[in-house]
């Protein structure tokens, strides 16, 4: 399923015990790799998917997982992240424990080409925002720095090559490498408000997390220019964007630009068409709940409730 469910994770669970499996091959995008991880860790122990909700709740290992990621951008590969999907409450539930981090991963950009574009432009853009999101985090460190801001250059150098081009392997190949980078950086940095609001959307309204996060990303990164222009500009610098004798905020500016641009040039929307108005308070409600209740998501900025519900009807189809 695009978003794992629980009853998927528990069939899967089934299959593992009634064939007596080992250990676990993960081959796909993201919600295939995070639910193959949530059933290797309750194959190979007695706990079951909802034992272990929240952070550091697993207590044994399980069987061993291993990746092979056919999409570029979850960075699912590369995390102690889980996300599964409450159906009937319409709410994504996360498992964050270090026993998730698969044993091993191999990153091959032939099995990535026959993408279609817009999935490559979503996951690209979800790979993105991991490291912008990783390189804003109060909790980065020099080395989740370097990660992040890698993997936004080569991001910026190939997405749109990927996209037009999915034949092209250097791209590709790239792309694989830039999304394991983010993934490494935000397992360890957390993520931030775009996730926070993306999460919801997608649960919401059944939006692919890639694509939720791309109609975000600039509005949130706009929201942040007044706080956090210095970090904005580091990350245009990794990006190319802007010059060198811009002040911070114009370079900060210059990223938001750029972002716009790079969407448009891959044919990401600007407009969540299932959205409606009657689901706004709602989101908002969600949203702020995960990013400081929840979670405590650790931006550079805090943002009031009207400020949220401002941004999210932002994307209300006109």
């Amino acid at each position: 399923l695009p978003d794992p469910d629980f009853s998927q994770v528990e069939n899967g669970i089934k299959h593992c015990l009634q064939h007596s499996c080992d250990a676990v091959l993960a081959i796909g995008g993201g919600s295939s790799l995070d639910a193959a991880k949530v059933i290797a860790i309750c194959s190979g122990s007695d706990q079951t998917p909802r034992d272990i909700l929240g952070y550091f709740s697993v207590s044994s290992r399980g069987f061993p997982i291993y990746c092979i990621p056919t999409t570029a951008g979850t960075g699912s590969e590369a995390t102690m992240v889980s996300v599964i999907t409450d159906a009937e409450a319409r709410t994504k539930c996360f498992i964050v424990d270090p026993k998730l981090v698969p044993n091993a991963v191999a990153l091959d950009p032939s099995l990535m080409t026959g993408l279609p574009p817009a999935i490559t432009a979503a996951t690209g853009m979800d790979a993105l925002t991991h490291a912008i999101e990783s390189s804003l985090s109060r909790e980065a460190s020099d080395d989740t720095q370097t990660k992040a801001l890698t993997a936004v250059g080569m991001i910026f150098g190939n997405l749109e090559t990927a996209v037009k081009d999915g034949s092209n392997l250097e791209a590709r190949e790239a792309m694989a490498v830039a999304s394991f980078y983010a993934g490494a950086a935000f397992t360890i940095t957390n993520v931030g408000y775009v996730h926070g609001l993306a999460h919801q959307l997608g649960a919401i309204c059944h939006l692919p997390h890639g694509l939720a996060n791309a109609l975000f990303l600039p509005h949130i990164l706009e929201f942040y220019i007044d706080k956090a222009a210095p970090q904005m500009a580091r990350i245009a610098k990794a990006a190319g964007v802007g010059s060198d004798s811009d002040s911070d905020a114009q370079r900060a500016r210059a990223l938001v630009d750029a972002v716009r641009q790079l969407e448009a040039n891959i044919g990401i929307p600007q407009y969540a068409d299932a959205l409606k108005p009657e689901m706004v308070e709602e989101l908002v409600d969600r949203a702020l709940h995960e990013s400081h209740g929840l979670y405590g998501y650790p931006v550079p900025k805090y943002m009031r409730r009207a400020e949220c519900e401002e941004i999210v009807r932002r994307l209300l189809p006109a």
